[in-house]
């Protein structure tokens, strides 16, 4: 069993997903695209763009520490981010807020992306429900020879704790890669990267089992504990 990292950073696993989809305007209903057991992927268009915003459903028999602790480390992202090239935190502020930037080997004819994201983390204090926002912050540092800087993203992950140490994992994607791609084949990127990335995610995260937050509390655990 490996041991669980303590990362104090929020980690780029959204980002990476999110190079191939699409710009929100005026949503529509959502279409299941996938289905098993245990993961749902959804995609929906927007008026005015050919593009979708994705959407993946899974659960989890983990705590909520543990998935965080997978979601938070960076290092370890490349191992189960489908495409990911790697990622590095570039600030961040305390538990709660990070700026990430992160790069994706992006399948040909596309050029490899990359993104600069910051995530905040926010738990409900009666729920214990938890959500990481995505806000793309793509003029953070410099674009970087070789690479087209997504212009525009955003998204978040949500992780709702159920019964019998079950946790549902939503990540919900949006954005303009940049650059020119097709988009049949964005589209069709978007939801492979939601889909293995999840599937994967549920593999990982046993490697958390021994992580412990006090910014991250449990099913009838009082926040701050």
């Amino acid at each position: 069993m490996f041991r669980a990292r303590q990362s104090p950073q929020i980690a780029l696993p959204a980002l990476l997903l999110a190079l191939f989809l699409a710009t929100p305007v005026m949503a529509q209903d959502w279409t299941l695209v996938y289905a098993s057991d245990n993961l749902r992927v959804l995609q929906r268009n927007y008026a005015g763009s050919e593009l979708d915003e994705i959407k993946g459903v899974v659960r989890v028999k983990a705590s909520l520490n543990a998935v965080m602790a997978l979601l938070k480390d960076a290092s370890f992202n490349q191992h189960w981010v489908y495409r990911s090239g790697g990622a590095r935190i570039l600030e961040e502020s305390g538990y709660a807020q990070a700026y990430v930037y992160g790069v994706v080997d992006a399948p040909l004819p596309m050029s490899d992306r990359d993104t600069v994201v910051r995530f905040d983390y926010q738990q409900n204090p009666l729920t214990k429900e938890i959500t990481v926002t995505i806000t793309n912050v793509p003029d953070f540092i410099e674009p970087q020879e070789g690479l087209v800087r997504v212009p525009d993203m955003g998204g978040h992950w949500h992780l709702k704790p159920e019964a019998d140490g079950w946790v549902e994992v939503t990540y919900q994607i949006y954005g303009d890669p940049g650059g020119w791609i097709p988009a049949w084949l964005a589209n069709h990127a978007a939801v492979l990267s939601v889909k293995h990335s999840l599937a994967n995610l549920i593999e990982a995260v046993p490697r958390y089992a021994n992580a412990r937050s006090e910014f991250v509390a449990e099913p009838g655990q009082p926040s701050g504990q």
